[in-house]
């Protein structure tokens, strides 16, 4: 199982992240990853790869998390079935 973390809008302001940029996260911390989003979404990318679902979410398999930086960016979490 893998979780896949979707830039989907906004502005880094680090300047690392995009939009349209994908990271997956299989079973180690992601490289090329900046701390503060890491840090906002790494609880959910946890509970995704055990299964967890959240109910406030219109899918489940999806969480939809923003940077911590209020001009940041927002992360779409999605897990994956398989490896990929």
């Amino acid at each position: 199982m893998a979780v896949t973390i979707t830039v989907k809008g906004g502005v880094c302001q680090g300047g690392i992240h995009q939009v349209g940029q994908v990271i997956t996260v299989e079973r180690t911390t992601p490289s090329g990853m900046c701390l503060g989003a890491w840090n906002a979404v790494a609880p959910y990318v946890t509970a995704l790869l055990f299964g967890a679902d959240f109910p406030w979410e219109r899918e489940k398999g999806l969480a939809t998390i923003h940077c911590p930086d209020p001009q940041g960016i927002t992360l779409e979490l999605r897990r994956r079935e398989g490896r990929r």
